[in-house]
């Protein structure tokens, strides 16, 4: 797409940094998995795992801007670029943060719960994913980031219906649940909305990047 050596070394570099982003979701995933198993052993690895691949993006991500700016690469697209790449951090400190909560406040969760949390995380992932497979397309494939963009939106709407119902039993049918631990599991869910969210403004992001590049 752009065919230099230090554009394509600095887009090497972002695929890395997408690399671990991935793996930083997939370990959230398999955290939050430990943690309704009582796996504590395993969860406690995620939690290292976590905080160094969180750590790690952070330094790929220096790395990147300063060979933008220093080396004035992609000027037409840079400050787009590094916005991209402020958006992505977020997510990834999101990550980290959510699953350090779980080990920080002990959430309670009821079994019957389980199943449907693990959905609501699987299919927030799924929209996670989709936004590093959209940002790779837009630097090699740019025609299937709109198809990349459309499947974000779908799963961030049904992530939305899911949490909306699991609240709803919370507060409705739970019973002999105390209040404080219904407002405990809702901030928890919504933990996971918020992550399907940010995957929306990182889309919308990436939309107006392949209009400006279609110019």
């Amino acid at each position: 797409m752009f065919g230099s050596k230090k554009i394509n070394k600095t887009i090497s570099d972002l695929d890395s940094y997408l690399d671990s982003l991935d793996e930083c979701i997939l370990v959230y995933k398999d955290g939050i998995k430990n943690y309704l198993e009582g796996n504590s052993a395993e969860f406690t690895d995620n939690l290292k795992s976590i905080t160094s691949l969180r750590d790690n993006a952070i330094e790929m991500r220096r790395t990147i801007e300063n060979d933008l700016v220093t080396h004035a690469l992609i000027a037409d697209q840079r400050v787009e670029i590094m916005q991209l790449l402020e958006r992505m951090d977020k997510i990834n400190n999101m990550l980290y943060k959510n699953l350090c909560q779980y080990e920080i406040e002990i959430p309670f969760f009821p079994a019957e719960m389980n199943v449907d949390f693990l959905k609501l995380v699987e299919i927030a992932g799924l929209s996670l994913e989709g936004i590093i497979q959209a940002t790779r397309d837009y630097f090699k494939s740019p025609r299937f980031v709109s198809e990349r963009i459309h499947r974000i939106y779908f799963f961030e709407k049904e992530v939305s219906k899911l949490a909306q119902a699991m609240k709803r039993h919370v507060f409705h049918d739970m019973e002999n649940f105390k209040l404080s631990q219904k407002f405990h599991l809702r901030y928890f869910t919504l933990h996971v909305e918020e992550l399907a969210e940010e995957a929306v403004k990182v889309a919308d992001h990436l939309a107006i990047m392949v209009i400006k590049q279609n110019r």
